[in-house]
């Protein structure tokens, strides 16, 4: 739209001067199914200031044609079509066209509150904030389309964070309590100034944990944290969400994010609570993956499942896995066959 234009649609009230700008980014994926319900609840944001920037990563589903109609109907969304490069690569792409001064993260099959963009700006300007954090609720989509409340993940922290002082120990805690209580490491449930992310950018070859990279590399550079106790993110998990199922690259995937977890962490002092947390997490994400390469036996040939448990298995951080295998909440024939490691129990295992 041309300036002329944007001008004459806003209200004094709205205009940039007023209210700061909020490029929002959402990656697009064959996500028809989800999209309308995403995009109306960007489009009815009571912050009338916004730049809804859709990145459709070469859909087939019908999504392109979905954000093209969209981009007809509201001036504030703007459309990028690329090729297939996966939601790193969407998500860069966002970030670069992006020109407002905060960015937020909205995945296609999710969904914000209204009031979520002007509680987190208005926290941010009032804080001064780099990052203003809310709570998520959790909702699954059965196999007959019915959906479920499962939980609400709230922010239960409520100082200003600096993780410039990450090295201290309350302010050490205060942050790995949040990311144990997983409100960290996701890219969105979260508001971003511009400036403080220009340099950063998504990992294009990571598939899983990606953005748990972005946010403690933004961490890492010392920012200024303030929080919501309201739940103002709407995550939906389904069949088809990248967390779920068999993947081979996932293994890969895990080295790498669990390795950049524990690098984060290495020289904080945070409690033995906090770390055995921590390493749980690690744990469960590593005896999951394992699992779904069980469940997907059959289906899968049997020698790349067995290359992938096995690379899995025998990761850099066995050792921080086998530190709290006894409490992963898988089954315990899994648990067994991790912690032998022998090449005859996965076979015998994805039998």
């Amino acid at each position: 739209i041309l300036c002329e234009e944007r001008e004459k649609i806003m209200t004094d009230e709205t205009k940039p001067s007023s209210s700061p700008l909020v490029s929002i980014i959402v990656p697009v994926w064959n996500a028809k199914q989800y999209l309308d319900n995403c995009i109306n609840s960007l489009r009815s944001q009571t912050y009338p200031n916004l730049e809804i920037i859709l990145v459709d990563d070469g859909s087939t589903d019908g999504s392109s044609e979905l954000c093209d109609a969209a981009m007809e109907t509201d001036w504030r969304i703007h459309v990028i079509h690329q090729s297939d490069r996966g939601v790193s690569a969407a998500r860069n792409a966002g970030l670069d066209a992006a020109t407002g001064e905060f960015v937020a993260f909205v995945d296609s099959d999710d969904s914000l509150r209204r009031e979520a963009v002007a509680e987190s700006v208005r926290c941010a300007v009032t804080h001064s904030s780099d990052m203003v954090v809310f709570g998520y609720d959790v909702i699954e989509e059965h196999a007959d389309g019915s959906v479920t409340k499962q939980e609400s993940k709230t922010v239960r922290q409520g100082d200003v964070i600096d993780t410039r002082r990450r090295h201290e120990k309350i302010v050490a805690d205060q942050l790995c309590a949040l990311d144990n209580d997983e409100l960290l490491y996701q890219c969105w449930g979260k508001l971003y100034r511009r400036s403080n992310i220009s340099g950063l950018r998504f990992t294009d070859d990571v598939a899983f944990g990606e953005d748990t990279v972005f946010v403690l590399e933004l961490l890492s550079h010392g920012v200024r944290l303030t929080f919501l106790q309201r739940c103002l993110y709407v995550y939906r998990q389904h069949a088809d969400s990248l967390i779920r199922g068999f993947r081979p690259g996932k293994a890969k995937d895990l080295e790498y994010v669990h390795g950049k977890h524990l690098a984060f962490y290495q020289d904080m002092p945070i409690s033995e609570e906090n770390r055995r947390n921590l390493y749980l997490r690690m744990a469960n994400d590593a005896l999951w993956a394992i699992y779904d390469a069980g469940r997907a036996a059959g289906t899968v040939d049997k020698t790349e499942l067995l290359c992938f448990v096995r690379h899995v298995a025998s990761s850099p951080y066995r050792n921080v896995y086998l530190r709290e295998l006894r409490h992963v909440a898988v089954n315990r024939s899994t648990k067994i066959a991790f912690a032998i490691n022998m090449t005859s129990l996965w076979k015998w295992y994805l039998r």
